[in-house]
């Protein structure tokens, strides 16, 4: 058993003929990210750094939650930090590990991707989905914006689409996700088409992945500045009254804030 296999809180990890499936195991919060859950995570993805038997990360979540963003009942517990627990640079950081990693990260996903969950689906380099999945950024409902996710969103659709995602909220289909670029393959069977694509990524070597990686992250800025003007820009929403109004009656009442 390799050492990444251990046991944790928010995650189930093993390894497999040179792939590390990773699923996001929050149940009980519809697999929404907490603290936790990123610390888990990095940890995961810092041992898999050293090891080079170890070609791609399968990212998964639960049937019917993929992700669906920051833990509001954190915030409605009165845990200002959402994004990170004591680290407000956590989420971000963990989004650009993806990008940068000497692994091939790839998303399988299923169910509801929101908020942060599309985050991860646009850090990842592939994208496999089930038809039946459902995309969404809801964070402009509740006065906040999608600031970390959106350097990486921008890279994956293009700066209009991103916008239109967040000023619109409203729910994708799979369909759609596909014909905006959010997702990269459409599949009735997941399980298939992650298997077509591991014949073929198990060949490379990681340091041809950590090359890659590292050139393209060249051909688009998302820099320590981007970096800065995201987690501030989080930060100091979430920490507004209003949008701790929100989150605290939609989590407590499940009431939206345009409800009376």
């Amino acid at each position: 058993m390799h050492t990444v296999e251990n046991k944790y809180n928010t995650i189930k990890v093993h390894e497999q003929r040179g792939v590390c499936y990773l699923q996001i195991y929050r149940p009980e919060s519809a697999n929404s990210i907490n603290g936790t859950l990123i610390e888990e995570m990095m940890t995961v993805l810092h041992l898999l750094e050293k090891d080079p038997t170890i070609k791609v990360v399968v990212l998964e979540g639960l049937p019917d939650n993929f992700c669906t963003g920051m833990d509001f009942t954190a915030i409605s517990n009165g845990m200002t930090d959402a994004i990170a627990a004591d680290d407000p640079n956590g989420f971000y950081e963990m989004l650009k590990w993806f990008s940068l990693c000497p692994q091939v990260i790839i998303s399988k996903v299923e169910g509801r991707v929101n908020a942060g969950g599309i985050g991860l689906i646009a850090a990842s380099d592939i994208v496999i989905a089930d038809k039946k999945a459902i995309f969404s950024l809801s964070e402009a409902l509740f006065g906040l914006l999608p600031a970390c996710v959106m350097p990486f969103l921008i890279r994956r659709i293009g700066y209009q689409k991103a916008q239109w995602m967040t000023l619109t909220t409203q729910s994708l289909t799979a369909e759609q996700a596909y014909q905006i670029n959010l997702i990269d393959e459409l599949t009735t069977n997941v399980n298939d088409m992650l298997r077509r694509n591991l014949l073929r990524l198990q060949r490379l070597d990681t340091d041809t992945i950590k090359n890659l990686k590292d050139y393209m992250s060249r051909l688009w800025i998302i820099n320590q500045d981007t970096q800065q003007l995201a987690v501030d820009k989080i930060s100091a929403l979430v920490c507004t009254e209003k949008v701790q109004t929100n989150i605290k009656n939609f989590v407590q009442n499940g009431k939206f804030p345009w409800d009376k």
